[in-house]
């Protein structure tokens, strides 16, 4: 019986993606448009499809097996649970909180099991999720909210505290829906348990919807200035699922009956990387995730040791984290395949450590994206010639085209090893910022997407992400830019860690400041001096060096350069 529904099921999605929606997106190039970089890919065809269509279309093949495990506390559930799940809660957010399309839906969760019955539900009735950090601040999280007029929030019994704080400060009372409640704990006055939600078996998925509505309400601070929520719509999401399973840059394997990828989720599910690069894409593969709430070295071993992971997703930080801890070894990581870090470029260095720890037996590769591009843009990958290059983010990944344009006049794109801003053009591109026109004017301009990322491309149309433009430091109309000095630092065998801003000066203008973090003792002089003897006059340390224990960064690795400037 049950494969007899999933077959109709399937069937009848395909017939409807058919019938309802033209055909792809074709990318519109002009061929004699000078210095314009396309895939090294053929481009692929991207159905007009709901992201829930393309997360079940295969859903028959996998149904039985276990989708998701909490490792903390091996809570599980197979693709056919949340599959039902999830549809029962869709017709609930309709009926019981009466809830319209469009209507925006804030999910406040770790990674916890649930996390997919919440999400696909919200998304299958019609509504927006916004993602919220978890670890937010109860003022922090009640300026999203308040900024999305979220209707309803999921959220844990734990993150009550923060949750009321959030809602007085707003001034209003928010439904809320707890998921992951002990059968022991109380229940907190005016909350719904999810579990309770996801029992009514006379619901189904909403009808109505088109591939041009926004799903996803993730907030970012974009190429500039405050946070702000990026309207990323079926179309766009599903595309970029489509661009990250190419043959060219696709990195797990098939699912079968007896093999299943397995990846570790510790990247946090609320950030697009997670979601969206990691959960989505490898769920709708039928690939086992083990949610895991932080990232620590003895935590990690034991995953290891547990579930032997085929392949693991991560930021700059992990990928140090694996190198600086002596128990772990090449030998707890032979199951490993592939590991893909993102969010920030991996230096030079710890690639050519990572390759020597691991005896260049684990594909180390990068990519790139942002949360206005639903997230990737650039991939390396082992399946092209020149695909992986040490220090490099890929190339340009199928039905998307990138070009540079000069710092000082934006109507120039720039040929190879010519650094400027990289901008992006693809069907992965968000609609636009929600309530900020202004800003979706800014970066978006005649539907290419201005990332406010410095970067070039090599001769093999390779590229290299070198700075945040924002970032950029102005030494008397030099522009110089952090990584680079970032780089020599950690170079130096006392430096575990790096990181460079400007601070105002008298005469320069600006200067760069280091702050390090030391493996052992070294006097910040001497660092200086190091640096100097690397580097034109102008990128010299002038505003000295801060040792610190920690450097500031947040939830995808990324420095917290605002944090530094205060010190």
């Amino acid at each position: 019986m049950k494969t007899l529904k999933m077959y109709i099921r399937r069937a009848t999605c395909k017939i409807y993606k058919m019938c309802r929606y033209k055909s792809a997106f074709t990318t519109l190039t002009k061929l004699n448009e000078k210095n314009i970089i396309k895939s090294k890919s053929t481009d692929i065809l991207i159905p007009n499809q709901l992201i829930h269509e393309y997360v079940w279309e295969h859903l028959d093949k996998w149904y039985d097996k276990t989708a998701v495990i909490c490792f903390n506390t091996t809570k599980s559930y197979t693709f056919g649970e949340i599959y039902n799940k999830s549809l029962a809660l869709a017709g609930v957010l309709h009926n019981k909180f009466q809830l319209n399309r469009g209507d925006i839906v804030a999910v406040v969760l770790p990674n916890v099991p649930d996390f997919p019955i919440v999400f696909l539900g919200t998304i299958q009735a019609g509504l927006v999720v916004t993602t919220v950090n978890p670890y937010y601040t109860p003022d922090e999280m009640a300026v999203q909210l308040a900024d999305s007029d979220s209707k309803l929030i999921f959220t844990i019994r734990e993150l009550m505290p923060v949750i009321n704080k959030c809602t007085k400060i707003l001034g209003r009372k928010i439904p809320t829906v707890l998921a992951e409640i002990k059968p022991s704990d109380s229940m907190p006055v005016d909350c719904i348990k999810l579990s309770k939600l996801c029992d009514i078996r006379n619901s189904s998925i909403s009808d109505f919807l088109n591939p041009d509505d926004v799903a996803l309400l993730p907030y970012s601070s974009g190429t500039t200035g405050l946070s702000k929520g990026v309207q990323l719509t079926h179309k766009n999401v599903v595309s970029n699922l489509y661009q990250m399973s190419s043959p060219d840059f696709l990195v797990n394997l098939e699912t079968k009956s007896n093999f299943q990828d397995v990846i570790p989720v510790f990247l946090p599910l609320f950030h697009i990387y997670g979601m969206v690069g990691i959960f989505l894409n490898f769920f709708a593969k039928g690939c086992k995730l083990i949610m895991v709430p932080t990232f620590v070295g003895p935590q990690f071993i034991k995953i290891l040791q547990l579930y032997q992971p085929t392949l693991l997703f991560a930021v700059p930080q992990m990928i140090v984290t694996i190198l600086n801890n002596p128990k772990i070894k090449y030998d707890n990581l032979k199951s490993i395949r592939t590991i893909i870090s993102a969010a920030a470029p991996l230096g030079a260095l710890a690639v050519d450590e990572f390759n020597k720890k691991c005896k260049n037996q684990i594909n180390l590769i990068q990519m790139y994206g942002m949360t206005e591009t639903s997230p990737l843009t650039l991939m390396q990958t082992t399946k092209l010639k020149n695909g992986t290059k040490i220090g490099g983010s890929g190339f340009v990944i199928p039905n998307t085209e990138a070009k540079i344009i000069s710092l000082t006049d934006d109507s120039t794109a720039l040929g190879p090893n010519q650094s400027g801003e990289l901008v992006v053009k693809g069907p992965q591109n968000m609609k636009g910022y929600h309530n900020n026109p202004t800003a979706t004017k800014k970066t978006i301009q005649n539907n290419w997407l201005r990332t406010g990322d410095v970067s070039y491309y090599d001769e093999d149309q390779h590229f290299f992400i070198t700075d945040r433009l924002k970032e950029l430091i102005k030494v008397k109309g030099f522009q110089v830019a952090p990584a680079e000095i970032e780089e020599i630092l950690k170079s130096h065998p006392s430096v575990e860690d790096a990181a460079v801003v400007g601070i105002p000066h008298p005469v320069q203008g600006e200067a760069p400041k280091a702050f390090v973090v030391l493996r052992q003792e070294v006097k910040p002089e001497h660092l200086r001096e190091f640096v100097a003897g690397k580097v034109a006059n102008y990128k010299r340390l002038v505003g000295g060096v801060v040792v610190l224990k920690k450097i500031p960064r947040n939830c995808a690795g990324k420095v917290l350069r605002s944090e530094l400037r205060k010190l």
